[in-house]
């Protein structure tokens, strides 16, 4: 389905799925230029497997490289739970790719922006639920936060925000268990076509873990400086 028009809020139930899919095409979005004739009879190279694979190995390390330089911070304020790492978990009986992190935590706990940027998009459809996608200040990651229970209602498309900045709360809203709340946080590259809802995604599974020793790290210094005051 279509997602609605911007800031609109949608209740649906059941379980993530892959980008292409997971994030219908935009209202307004430009429609895909008709494909032109060949300009030459001359065959092009057919890529092979292993060429595909290289391709895809190289892009996704070329991405994580650019994601660690932005030092994400957890996009959720409290997780007491593990972080799993869900990117590629199989949804729809292998149907499809997850490429994406469910972080649990209990409804209503705010969900932080992991990054500086902006607002892209505020939007709600019956898989993600109430959506927000975010863009970092070099645009060139975008940040996609799911199953959002409510907007924080200072957030705005176009606002500018900061890593740390409340953008809505933990909710199951769209297809996510009902009785399993958690923020479906995705990252993608931009695409060359400007087409931010269908960047390849990278798995930040490894850089949320080390954000959040870090976030336990300073909150356990905190409390001991407490103590002994």
């Amino acid at each position: 389905m279509r997602p609605s028009a911007l800031l609109l809020l949608a209740l649906a139930a059941g379980a993530c799925a892959r980008p292409v899919l997971y994030y219908p095409e935009p209202l307004g979005a430009p429609a895909p230029a008709p494909a032109t004739p060949a300009a030459t009879t001359t065959q092009a190279p057919v890529a092979t497997q292993e060429g595909v694979a290289a391709s895809s190995a190289s892009a996704s390390a070329a991405g994580m490289a650019e994601l660690r330089t932005r030092h994400i911070i957890l996009p959720v304020a409290d997780v007491s739970g593990p972080i799993d790492d869900s990117f590629d978990a199989e949804r729809d009986d292998g149907e499809r790719t997850h490429h994406a992190i469910d972080i649990l935590a209990p409804r209503g706990t705010p969900i932080l922006s992991a990054d500086d940027g902006r607002v892209l998009r505020m939007s709600s459809n019956t898989l993600g639920g109430i959506t927000m996608y975010t863009i970092d200040p070099d645009g060139q990651l975008v940040y996609y936060y799911a199953h959002m229970d409510h907007y924080n209602p200072e957030m705005s498309a176009g606002r500018s925000i900061v890593k740390g900045d409340t953008l809505g709360f933990v909710g199951t809203t769209g297809n996510a268990p009902p009785n399993t709340p958690h923020l479906h946080f995705q990252v993608m590259r931009m695409p060359a076509d400007g087409k931010y809802w269908q960047g390849e995604p990278i798995n930040p599974f490894t850089l949320l873990v080390e954000a959040r020793m870090a976030r336990d790290s300073v909150m356990a210094a905190r409390t001991e400086a407490a103590h002994n005051h």
